[in-house]
């Protein structure tokens, strides 16, 4: 009977083992659902349909892209922490997967708990001012807060935003006063902005483009690499001496920690497809992103905890809190 149990317990074992193996040479073998952590039309469920595209057309399976808003993007994410580790429920993971654990309390371990598999894009903002702001750089917006305290107010869109931790880390970084005015999302604050009653916009590649061409906004620089084609004149918040003040509002697809490696080999090689193709990247250029430097699944992870002990020293800092 010993010997029949210990046979049957070395069969199990030796089951499992190739388990792993035998599920990542047939997956996926149903639809995967992308899980998106804001709601559907906004730029994060925008990129997640556009890499959605080519990769369902290169696993073979049709991919489910699904808006889960709310909990500052927690709810969505919750639920890939809580999904099997198969690799068929994603997450568009943005730069709020590891600022929002410091804003609240989650039932997940941002780093411990995901699989990043791959790095698809980064969003362009501009710094821009309403007309009445008397400074045409970002240096002159500085010496202005510094000598006009109480004076420039800002447009947050949701504390631990990119954008609000841009702002707070200019602030931060260049020791000037701009006050934060909180609002749920770009749109209900632009008529405050356009108006007047705001100063100060960082804004959405696109949005800014078109009301800076307008002439209801004035640009002083772009959170990106390098300048935007529709804004040459525009520097680059390197070019304009701020390249330490800058926050990378990422976008990467992830999956349950423990998801098998060839899984995420194979979901990360997808992605990397798909990023090559210029209907890809013209549709991820209109929604104000583009295309950053390829980065291993391990690279990313490395990037995840930077930001983390980064923007947890930020959201302390600035007393940063969850917005109500």
């Amino acid at each position: 009977m010993i010997g029949l149990n210990r046979r049957a317990v070395l069969g199990a074992a030796a089951a499992l083992a190739v388990a792993p193996r035998a599920s990542a040479q047939t997956w996926p073998d149903k639809p995967p659902h992308f899980l998106v952590p804001y709601p559907g039309g906004g730029i994060v469920d925008i990129v997640a349909r556009t890499l959605a595209d080519p990769i369902q057309a290169d696993l073979g399976q049709s991919i489910v892209v699904e808006p889960k808003p709310g909990g500052n993007s927690t709810i969505a994410t919750a639920l890939v922490a809580q999904a099997p580790a198969d690799g068929n429920t994603w997450v568009m993971a943005t730069i709020s997967h590891v600022v929002a654990p410091h804003l609240q309390k989650v039932s997940y371990d941002p780093i411990a708990d995901f699989q990043p598999a791959a790095f698809v894009a980064v969003a362009t903002s501009v710094a821009t001012v309403h007309p009445s702001v008397p400074v045409k750089t970002l240096k002159e917006l500085v010496e202005y807060g510094k000598a006009n305290p109480g004076k420039l107010h800002y447009l947050n869109p949701g504390n631990g935003s990119s954008i609000h931790l841009s702002a707070e880390l200019l602030k931060n970084h260049s020791k000037f006063d701009m006050v934060s005015v909180p609002y749920k999302g770009i749109p209900p604050g632009m008529a405050d902005l356009l108006e007047g009653r705001l100063q100060v916009g960082l804004l959405p590649g696109p949005l800014a483009h078109q009301h800076v061409e307008s002439g209801k906004l004035r640009a002083l620089a772009v959170l990106a690499e390098k300048r935007l084609p529709q804004l040459p004149d525009v520097p680059t918040f390197a070019e304009a001496g701020f390249g330490d003040a800058q926050v990378t509002s990422w976008y990467v697809i992830a999956v349950r920690a423990g998801t098998p490696p060839a899984i995420v080999a194979r979901l990360h090689g997808a992605a990397m497809k798909a990023l090559q193709n210029p209907q890809t990247q013209e549709r991820l250029a209109k929604a104000g992103c583009y295309v950053p430097a390829a980065r291993s699944p391990a690279d990313i992870l490395a990037m995840w905890k930077a930001d983390y002990a980064r923007y947890g020293k930020l959201v302390k800092d600035a007393g940063i809190a969850t917005q109500s």
